[in-house]
């Protein structure tokens, strides 16, 4: 993942590990170049470098 494949800081994304199958929904904290899954029993947070692909989540609007 380069600088351009990052998702703006506080964005709201899915993402897929590259380890597992199952897609996550979180945050993206663009400071610490971490995603943070939101739906989880305990926060959890997950580097940059285990993602495989990510992608914007629809605004609820």
């Amino acid at each position: 993942m380069t600088q351009s494949d990052i998702p703006e800081n506080g964005a709201l994304v899915r993402f897929l590990r590259t380890d597992e199958e199952e897609w996550r929904e979180g945050e993206f904290d663009g400071e610490n170049h971490l995603f943070i899954e939101i739906y989880s029993l305990e926060p959890s947070t997950h580097n940059i470098e285990d993602i495989r692909e990510w992608e914007y989540l629809p605004e609820v609007g």
